[in-house]
């Protein structure tokens, strides 16, 4: 028989399965992927320096990111293994320590009214606290 009327063993199970891996290897785990998120954290106009900057998504399958601000107030968002990025989808997102020099409001924290739409690409969310 020539090659080209040769069966593959494997067969067409091999194919979609390896399919399905391309495609996972694609998206990330659970099909969702991750997204580079970065920006600026400013504390009534002022960059505040040394603040975590925390994104939770939703979901059983969840990663949190978390990035940490630079005397520009300049984050860049890193999950586990020191990989660049956050979860796509809507994430919680809080903000806390830093050098402020009095706690920042519960809003921004553990009462976190913010919230992030991650998307393919590069992400910027800037974020600005009042405390007045």
């Amino acid at each position: 028989m020539s090659p080209r009327g040769a069966w593959c063993p494997a067969g067409p199970r091999a194919w979609l399965g390896f399919a399905a891996l391309v495609s996972l290897a694609a998206t990330g785990c659970g099909g969702r992927g991750f997204a580079e998120v970065s920006g600026t954290v400013l504390v009534d106009g002022k960059p505040l320096l040394g603040a975590f900057v925390t994104f939770v998504p939703d979901g059983p399958d969840a990663v949190r990111g978390v990035g940490s601000t630079n005397a520009e107030g300049r984050y860049r968002v890193i999950r586990p293994g020191g990989k660049v990025g956050a979860m796509i989808g809507t994430n919680r997102v809080s903000v806390t320590g830093g050098d402020a020099g009095r706690a920042l409001p519960p809003r921004y924290n553990s009462q976190t009214t913010l919230q992030c739409d991650v998307k393919r690409g590069s992400n910027v969310f800037d974020i600005e606290i009042t405390t007045k």
